[in-house]
Order: structure tokens, then C-alpha cells, then sequence
């Protein structure tokens, strides 16, 4: 039987929004990386959204503030049930905190236990088998033992506690356990009921033919504008701090860092440093065969064609590079203008906050070498949203050359446990259950979270105040970059995305070769000797340089057949004490 090619209609990966679909699982299953996008992108209307690179934020948002109504309401119903239990009876309210405690410090017991056992085994080993103990393991089982015999003794006192809340005999015992128990029966009804409107949520949006909400609100509106705006606002590194540093300390590797303006498009893994110039010389004729020119007679007094002009070639000459209609187009490609403006330079009345630049003043901007504001053409590839790969080239004429300045930086994926969706049986409605029943065990922790509610208040003021954006009134001392990307936050550390390499470079050499032939047929139609262009291209192709993680950081290094490092020591030989190589509490 043959192979069936039909692919599934959500088929997880096939779809260019995964990206988009994993961070909105993300919030609902992380509470920090929820907090970070209702605090530090929703109710932060004085600053830019960070630019959007494979993913749309909107759908986050949205998604962050329903798996926040979910917590706040479930936290308002176990702080409720346990109102109610105090006040229907004071005891049993006390049984109730006892029990919930009791649960978690048996849970922590059986962790450490966990721990415990096999460390013990290995230390009895150690013992008979005269054999010297690292002094890490020695501290963790001591550390577990230590946990071990706390969490037996605050067991022991919540029973106590329980036994003297319900002291009284007779019928009111029987009523104080039977009022504890309901109340804790409701509250893992609550649980339970949460977790389960948190898989129906999850199973809708990844059903779900579009993402975003039928109607925006002022501040969502807000975000899908920033997201993709032409300006950028980047934040200029802080100076180094020199006069405490000894001269081999200091860091002089731009590379790494916050150092580069590409704000929200990850990585920066390959650039021309120095750029690439191109002297802008007449074509070489039958006349320079023959003898020799001079430089003055060779080159142009005033540039044959405009950077713009340039800029519109490119557009149009990588543009069938994702061509929808071409099987081998790069997936998710783009070619789009952005505009570079560092905080400190930001006029007070920024026009292009309230409207995009029109095509006049982009090239105007294009065509100026030495303004505040840095065009730079942007093409960016992604897979799904998750490998997202963006080459920025900046063109400029100046001295009577054609510099180039390219950059490429590159966004890992998503945390692996933000695809749960895309498992075997995890949307449906057995998902629901299952999502039910695992949230019973951490009822404690859940009970523990009501605190929680105490923020409320100040996170829907936030919300509130942030229907108005305030960055179009001019204040003194204003900063409107963007603090903070949700995306470059959540992507997998670069040591673990070495399998992602191969496409990033791909992607990287795919665009670099195609621009550098771009640049070379537009400089011929012009008129423009390319001899020394070509070499240097050639170059360029054939080098193979991406930073996959900033600086080489060699330390407790080991050189040679069979080396080895550790970092922790070995405990004392306490045989040639008269003992047997065990450790001495």
C-alpha cells in the first residue's frame, strides 16, 4: 500500500504559526512567562513592543489574560471555600490548612526519600568497598537527610494540631471531620474544574483556524502596530565600568551582548565586519587594456545611481525567493524596511508614531548616510516560527563608494514543553480529563497560590491605564525602546540548538549569495567595475563563519588522552585514620 502525501489540516509543524500556537500554550502553563507578558508587554504603554520575528503577539496576549482569569478565579474559589469553612467552623477550617499542609510536606518527603535511598546504598557501598566519596554527594544526602527529618517533624505537629483543633468528643468531632472534608472534597472539585477549562482552552486554539479575536482593543491594536512597524527604537549599551577591571579583563567581543540594535530578532551569528565597499568606478574598456587610467579619470564624480534605487532592485530580485507558488521557496520569507533609531536620538514629536513614513521619506532616509535614522533591508526566513532566521543589509554611498553592511541574527525554538499540543492524544477531549486529574496532586500548591489575588488589583489598574498609549505626548526624560522580547526570551539556549545550525546557516548563505548577485548584476547595468567585487564575493561565499553562542569561555579545561575535570573535591581518605573511607558526621 502507498504512502498516503495528504497532510493533516493542523498538522502542528506544518503550520507557519506554531511559533504563535506554542507561546500561547506557554502562558497558560508558565506562570512567570504569563506575568512578564501582561505586566511587561500589556500594562507597559510608555515603551515599544518589541518587533515580532515568526510569531504574532496579539494571540499571546489574548491568551495570557484568559489563563489569568482562569488562576484569578480559581484562587477566588478556594479562598472562598475556605471563608466558608471558617466560618461554618473554626476547627474545621484549621483541619482543612493541617491536611493541605500535611499533603505537600508528605509529597517533599517522598522526593527527598527518592534521593535519599539510592545515595545510602551508594554510601554503605562506599563504606564496605573502601572507596573514596566525592564531597558533593556527601552534602546532597546530608542536605535530603536534613529535609527527611524536618518533614517527619512537621508531620508530627500538624497531627497534633489537627487531633487538638478537634478535640471536642462526640458528635462535634464527627461534624468537624465531615465539614473539613467537604471543604477539601470542593476544593479539588475547583482544581480539578481549572485544569480542565485550561485543556478546553488549549484544545480550541489549537483547532483553531485563526488566532486572533474578531475585534481588537485600543491597546491590542496598539501591539499588532509596533509588532510590525518600520521604526525601531534600540537602547545603546551602557559604558563599560574600566577603572575597577584589569586590562585582561575587560570585554571588547561586540559580537555578544546586548551590543546590536536588531532588538527582538534573537542571536546575532554572522556579519561583514568590516563592511563590504565597493569603489564606484567606470567599467573596465578596450582603452584600460591598453594602458593604464588614473583613479581620478576612473571613478565617478557623483554617484551613478541613488541608494534607494538599489534598495528597490533588491526588493524585487529576492522577492521570488518566497514565491508561494514555488515548491522550494524559503518558508515564511519576507523582505521588509526597517529604520534603526537609538533611544537618545528619538525626536520629542515622532511623526511615525502616529503613521508609518511614506515611500518619500524612506528613501530620503535611504539616501542620507549620516542621519540619527539607519535604514536596513530586512529579509527573514522562518520554519513554522520556530528557526527564524533574519539577514540584515544596510547600503550606503559615501566617499565615492558603496559600502555594505550585512548582518545576520537568528531565534531558536520554542521550550519543548510549551509543544505539548502536538503529542499523540493531547487535544482531545481524554486531554481534558487527564488535565483534570494530574492538577489533584498540587492542590496545596494551588491553595498556597492565593496570595496571589493580592495583585489583582494592580494588574487591572495596569490594564486599565494602558488603553492610552502615552508615548505620543512628549515628556522629558522619555525612553521608548523596548525592554523586553517575549519571543528572544523563550528560545532554547544556544547550546542546546546545535541540530538548528545547519538550517540557520542554510537560510544565511541562501540570502547572502543571492544578494551579493543581486548587488553585482545591478552595479553591471550601471556601469561599475565589478572585477574587484566579484573577488571578494567569492570570498564571502566560501566562508563559513556562525557564531552558534558568543565567546569560547575555557575553564576547568583538561588537555590530553583520557582527562578529566571535576569541579567538586573528594572527601578526605579516612583510611590512614584507622578508618574505613567513610565519612565522618
Amino acid at each position: 500500500m502507498g504512502r498516503s502525501t495528504t497532510r493533516q489540516e493542523h498538522g502542528g509543524a506544518l503550520r507557519q504559526d506554531t511559533a504563535t500556537r506554542h507561546l500561547c500554550t506557554g502562558v497558560h502553563l508558565d506562570t512567570k512567562l504569563r506575568v512578564v507578558v501582561l505586566r511587561r508587554v500589556h500594562n507597559d504603554p510608555r515603551h515599544l513592543v518589541a518587533p515580532s520575528y515568526g510569531f504574532d503577539l496579539v494571540p499571546v496576549v489574548v491568551h495570557a489574560w484568559r489563563a489569568w482569569r482562569l488562576q484569578t478565579a480559581q484562587d477566588l474559589a478556594l479562598l472562598g471555600l475556605f471563608a466558608a469553612g471558617c466560618a461554618v467552623s473554626r476547627p474545621a477550617a484549621i483541619v482543612v490548612a493541617c491536611a493541605l499542609a500535611f499533603w505537600w510536606t508528605c509529597g517533599m518527603i517522598v522526593k527527598s526519600a527518592r534521593v535519599v535511598l539510592p545515595l545510602w546504598a551508594k554510601e554503605v557501598a562506599d563504606h564496605w568497598l573502601h572507596r573514596v566519596r566525592w564531597r558533593s554527594q556527601s552534602d546532597e544526602l546530608r542536605e535530603h537527610r536534613r529535609r527527611l527529618r524536618l518533614g517527619a517533624i512537621a508531620c508530627v505537629l500538624l497531627a497534633l494540631v489537627t487531633l487538638m483543633a478537634s478535640a471536642p468528643a462526640g458528635d462535634a468531632f464527627g461534624d468537624t471531620m465531615r465539614t473539613a472534608g467537604i471543604v477539601l472534597a470542593a476544593m479539588a472539585v475547583v482544581v480539578a474544574g481549572r485544569g480542565a477549562a485550561q485543556q478546553v482552552c488549549l484544545n480550541r486554539m489549537y483547532h483553531a483556524t485563526s488566532l486572533r479575536p474578531a475585534e481588537l482593543s485600543p491597546r491590542q491594536e496598539a501591539i499588532s502596530d509596533q509588532q510590525s512597524h518600520p521604526y525601531v527604537v534600540y537602547r545603546r549599551p551602557k559604558p563599560q565600568d574600566t577603572g575597577t577591571k584589569k586590562p585582561e579583563e575587560l570585554d571588547w567581543d561586540l559580537i555578544d551582548g546586548d551590543l546590536i540594535p536588531f532588538v527582538g530578532s534573537g542571536q546575532l551569528v554572522h556579519r561583514w565586519l568590516p563592511p563590504f565597499t565597493v569603489q564606484l568606478l567606470s567599467a573596465v574598456g578596450l582603452v584600460d587594456a591598453v594602458e593604464h587610467r588614473p583613479l581620478e579619470e576612473r571613478e565617478h564624480a557623483r554617484a551613478p545611481f541613488q541608494p534607494h534605487e538599489l534598495v528597490k532592485y533588491l526588493k524585487k530580485v529576492m522577492a521570488p525567493m518566497g514565491d508561494e507558488s514555488d515548491p522550494t521557496a524559503l518558508r515564511g520569507f519576507t523582505v521588509r524596511d526597517r529604520v534603526y533609531v537609538a533611544e537618545p536620538d528619538v525626536p520629542a514629536p515622532a511623526g511615525w508614531l502616529r503613521q508609518p513614513p511614506s515611500e518619500a521619506e524612506l528613501n530620503a532616509i535611504i539616501d542620507e548616510p549620516y542621519g540619527d535614522e539607519h535604514h536596513f533591508l530586512e529579509f527573514c526566513a522562518s520554519v513554522a516560527g520556530e528557526i527564524v532566521t533574519t539577514v540584515f543589509l544596510r547600503l550606503t554611498v559615501k566617499g565615492r563608494a558603496l559600502s555594505l553592511y550585512f548582518a545576520a541574527c537568528a531565534l531558536t525554538r520554542t521550550p519543548a514543553e510549551y509543544h505539548v499540543l502536538n503529542a499523540y492524544r493531547e487535544n482531545d477531549a481524554g486531554a481534558v480529563l487527564r488535565s483534570a486529574l494530574r492538577e489533584l496532586p498540587f492542590l496545596p500548591c494551588r491553595a498556597a497560590g492565593t496570595w496571589r489575588l493580592v495583585q489583582a488589583p494592580g494588574l487591572v489598574a495596569g490594564a486599565l491605564r494602558a488603553r492610552k498609549n502615552r508615548m505620543l505626548k512628549p515628556r522629558r526624560g522619555m525612553a521608548i525602546g523596548a525592554r523586553i522580547s517575549v519571543r528572544e526570551e523563550k528560545s532554547t539556549p544556544w547550546e542546546d540548538a546545535r541540530l538548528d545550525e545547519v538550517t540557520i546557516e542554510d537560510h544565511v548563505k541562501l540570502i547572502e549569495q543571492r544578494l551579493l548577485s543581486a548587488v553585482q548584476d545591478f552595479l553591471e547595468e550601471r556601469k561599475i567595475d565589478t572585477s574587484a567585487f566579484r573577488k571578494r564575493a567569492d570570498r564571502i561565499i566560501n566562508t563559513g563563519v556562525l557564531n552558534m553562542g558568543g565567546k569560547v569561555d575555557m575553564r576547568q579545561s583538561a588537555v590530553g588522552t583520557n582527562a578529566q575535570v571535576r569541579q567538586d573535591s573528594r572527601e578526605p581518605d579516612k583510611s590512614s585514620e584507622g578508618g574505613h573511607g567513610d565519612e565522618r558526621q
